[in-house]
């Protein structure tokens, strides 16, 4: 089924856990929440503002969901998007971000947001001409972390690279291919790691303006990682060399 992408100012969010940290860390940008009629909910739903609250029918959230595959467990909720930064504000951030160069799945996309937000990482840049965009299915498989990271969208990824460079980044490329293991690099202070999907790796360019390319340590006869769960022992990585001062 097609992906509904997020409208430009505002995000679709749905499942109990989601909207529980939305709830938690975005309470004054919900716009509103949806309700299926005669569910019964947790607790915390019911402390919800009810001048934000309706109660909807079946018909009417799967509608809003757009994508079956979900589990949105009955409730939706719809919020101001915390990617409203430019990447200018980025460019002043102490520690590490992240750069999504030809990740397209929507699964592999949520779940690396999910990971930057259990280790701390500054935000994640996204080309904004992605395949699948931010998506309901973003949103549902980051578990709540768009909540707490924000995603930069850019035309010319390249050209970001540099500017980050400029701005004092060191640019670190993960691939299979690397010259040196990820933890013989030293990951401290203004990092920017970037990471591409297993069909197509980090294109050229990305690779040729990177400091480093650098691998995880695996065996010699299975040796490659989706790229969420490469993503997630790189982020570790940078949080424990940076003794997990996460903020």
């Amino acid at each position: 089924m097609r992906q509904k992408k997020f409208q430009q100012n505002k995000t679709i969010i749905c499942g109990l856990h989601s909207c529980h940290e939305a709830l938690k860390s975005q309470s004054a940008n919900i716009l509103c929440v949806y309700l299926m009629e005669g569910k019964n909910y947790p607790d915390w739903v019911q402390k919800i503002d009810r001048k934000l609250v309706n109660y909807v029918t079946k018909d009417f959230i799967m509608r809003r969901v757009n994508d079956d595959r979900i589990a949105h467990q009955w409730i939706v909720m719809e919020i101001l998007n915390k990617q409203s930064g430019s990447i200018v504000d980025l460019y002043s951030a102490n520690g590490a971000i992240a750069i999504l160069d030809n990740v397209v799945d929507p699964h592999n996309v949520g779940a690396i947001i999910r990971s930057a937000a259990v280790f701390g990482i500054k935000g994640i840049i996204i080309h904004s001409r992605s395949a699948c965009g931010l998506s309901n299915t973003v949103s549902k498989i980051s578990s709540g972390g768009l909540s707490y990271v924000s995603v930069y969208p850019v035309n010319n990824i390249a050209n970001t690279i540099k500017e980050l460079k400029k701005n004092g980044f060191w640019v670190v490329a993960l691939s299979e291919h690397g010259n040196k293991y990820l933890h013989e690099v030293d990951l401290h202070g203004k990092i920017c790691l970037v990471l591409g999907a297993e069909s197509t790796g980090i294109r050229r360019l990305q690779l040729e303006n990177s400091d480093f390319i650098a691998k995880l340590p695996t065996t010699s006869y299975f040796s490659t990682l989706n790229v969420s769960s490469a993503t997630a022992v790189a982020f570790y990585e940078i949080a424990r060399q940076n003794e997990f001062k996460l903020g």
